[in-house]
């Protein structure tokens, strides 16, 4: 692939966290998880006081934010808010309530969008989020676009805030995964939308494992076509 970016985009609770971690170690590519840097952004203004519904505090105060990631070839990307891992904090129902006031604001788009291709400057990367194959990354190597039911989507989500030992129900979820979806297709910039050139993966009755071998059968498929068209003799 010439520039070693694949990008994988999807709903809430698709499972893109933990498929693109996984596809990223198997393929030697660092993980780049895009919506841990807009969480990030959210808790940064909620524990500054900041009215979430005033786009222009949200703004300042997203530029004001030490954010820093670390990427790493063998675990998960560690989020940073100045000297502080928010990493884990940062997985908190309220955070996900609260995350499309700041994911909404178009001047917090384009700071995260820069951030994210100055990360991905050198290649060598697997990002996932909402709009990494369509806005970010539109030259990509390779474009996923995973979907599951909104079901299948909120039994997973509970489960794992469960293990995280987070009180909260499954009708909670769901109805955070719906309105979530809702906000996401229908937001000005940065929407979800599946890039003409994506493949598509349904992951409904698939196991993590099982996708990140499909997303890596794909991208090591790829990579063979293209070496087959550099390597095609001149008539």
């Amino acid at each position: 692939m010439s520039n070693n970016i694949i990008t994988i985009d999807g709903p809430s609770g698709a499972g893109k966290s933990t498929i693109t971690r996984l596809a990223a170690q198997r393929l030697g590519l660092r993980y780049l998880d895009t919506g841990a840097m807009y969480r990030a952004l959210t808790l940064h203004c909620m524990r500054k006081g900041i009215k979430l519904d005033n786009s222009k505090a949200v703004a300042e105060a997203a530029r004001g934010a030490a954010l820093r990631c670390e990427l790493t070839l063998d675990g998960p990307m560690r989020v940073f808010l100045g000297a502080e891992d928010v990493t884990d904090k940062i997985r908190t129902q309220e955070v996900t309530r609260n995350i499309h006031y700041v994911a909404d604001v178009f001047e917090v788009r384009d700071l995260m969008v820069k951030m994210q291709r100055e990360i991905g400057r050198d290649g060598n990367l697997v990002t996932e989020g909402r709009d990494q194959g369509t806005v970010v990354f539109p030259d990509a190597a390779l474009k996923v676009f995973m979907f599951a039911t909104p079901e299948v989507r909120a039994r997973r989500r509970h489960a794992e805030l469960k293990a995280k030992g987070v009180e909260v129900s499954y009708e909670e979820v769901l109805e955070d995964i719906s309105r979530r979806d809702y906000l996401d297709q229908g937001r000005e910039v940065g929407a979800l939308r599946k890039a003409r050139d994506a493949v598509e993966l349904d992951t409904s009755s698939l196991t993590p494992e099982e996708v990140s071998e499909a997303i890596v059968r794909l991208a090591k498929n790829r990579l063979m076509m293209r070496t087959r068209k550099v390597e095609r003799p001149k008539p």
